[in-house]
């Protein structure tokens, strides 16, 4: 059986839920195969959650519960056109994409990354299990030659978007924080200096290395945690923070963002319930990066959220949980870099990502065919379901 998405809005009794349903900091709502319920739907509503996959049947109509059927959306001719014109957009697509991943300058790129992410393990390795002290140029050269491999930062998310499927959980991510740090410090700090940009690349990439004081087994579970297991997993900020603290000549910050990149500006993080004016900048611009590359990948209890989703839950939540002097900077260029991009609309159409609203930067203008559609002015609830990447 298949599978669309939906608002939360638009949920109704008896919808069948495709997939796990997580809130924004991936805490489990409800899981597979849960039949909705009004009770459900409001503590959706409650938690935030903005959109869900339901199952559908083979013609698009939404499965219910006990084989009882809603109404189809159209008629049959006008779904089988639908479709047509969904498969020949997904493969003039797929060959696009194909051309970009076979380009020498994206194999450039990828070449970078991944020598930079073998790097990372190593050190992780030998900091960890040998008690050795972390050369901190050599890994900040390797982020510096991947960085050198974009022409500039709307560029380098680009390639980042071609990069998913190769996520290994820690190290990938870890590369992906301090690309993404390195950028929001560019940007919200025009004048910044070397020294103190490699400080907040370093800290992005040393962010999660407490992770390794963590099993496995839990890291890459793929049911729901247990309290206990979920709390276990919260232990690698103060793991961190312990690692890094005992190591010379690294700049204490970088410990500290360690610490505290699970902290938000409202006091609802962890590990000390800090607020904004607690929580040491760095750690701020880390806690952005670190939230938006972990909602955008794969993982191995989830599948990717969709970028607009994220960037629409930032707006929800970023001006109470995040620093708005770093994330609004932040959001503009990372809608920015979704521009001629395509798109799945809720419709099942394939567009094009043709203007960025900056009043709402998660609906954007889509042009489909020779319609266009202001995502932030329609009144059919209709929003990117994925991004074509």
């Amino acid at each position: 059986m298949a599978a669309k998405r939906i608002l939360t809005s638009r949920a109704t009794q008896n919808m069948i839920v495709a997939d796990d349903v997580y809130t924004s900091d991936d805490k489990l709502v409800i899981p597979e195969g849960t039949v909705l319920t009004e009770d459900i739907i409001d503590s959706l509503k409650e938690y935030g959650v903005f959109a869900i996959r339901i199952k559908v049947d083979d013609d698009g109509n939404n499965a219910a519960a006990e084989n009882e059927k809603v109404m189809p959306d159209g008629d049959e001719a006008l779904n089988e056109q639908r479709q047509e014109i969904k498969n020949s957009a997904e493969q003039e697509h797929e060959s696009f994409l194909k051309q970009v991943k076979e380009s020498k300058e994206f194999e450039v790129f990828h070449s970078a990354f991944v020598d930079s992410v073998d790097n990372l393990k190593n050190v992780f390795s030998k900091v960890v299990m040998h008690n050795e002290q972390i050369d901190g140029e050599s890994i900040l050269s390797d982020v510096e030659n991947v960085v050198s491999k974009g022409r500039n930062s709307i560029h380098i998310l680009d390639m980042l978007q071609c990069m998913r499927g190769y996520d290994d959980v820690t190290y990938v991510h870890s590369v992906n924080v301090a690309l993404l740090s390195n950028m929001i410090g560019r940007i919200v700090y025009p004048d910044i200096s070397d020294e103190e940009l490699k400080v907040l690349t370093l800290a992005g990439l040393l962010h999660d290395i407490g992770k390794m004081m963590v099993p496995d087994n839990i890291i890459q579970k793929k049911g729901r945690l247990t309290l206990p297991e979920y709390n276990l997993v919260k232990t690698h900020v103060l793991f961190g923070n312990n690692i890094l603290k005992g190591i010379d000549n690294l700049d204490p910050r970088i410990a500290e963002v360690a610490m505290r990149h699970h902290e938000r500006c409202d006091g609802t993080g962890y590990p000390g319930g800090y607020k904004r004016e607690q929580i040491e900048p760095f750690a701020r611009i880390v806690a952005i990066a670190d939230t938006y590359d972990a909602m955008t990948s794969d993982r191995a209890y989830r599948a990717a959220i969709c970028p607009f989703d994220v960037i629409e839950m930032f707006e929800r939540e970023g001006i109470v949980k995040y620093d708005v002097e770093f994330l609004l900077p932040f959001l503009e260029k990372a809608v920015q870099a979704y521009m001629n991009t395509n798109v799945r609309l809720s419709t099942n159409q394939i567009g094009k990502v043709i203007m960025i609203n900056k009043n709402e930067f998660s609906k954007p203008v889509v042009q489909v065919g020779d319609e266009f559609y202001d995502l932030s002015k329609e009144t059919n609830d209709i929003v990117i379901d994925k991004v074509l990447i």
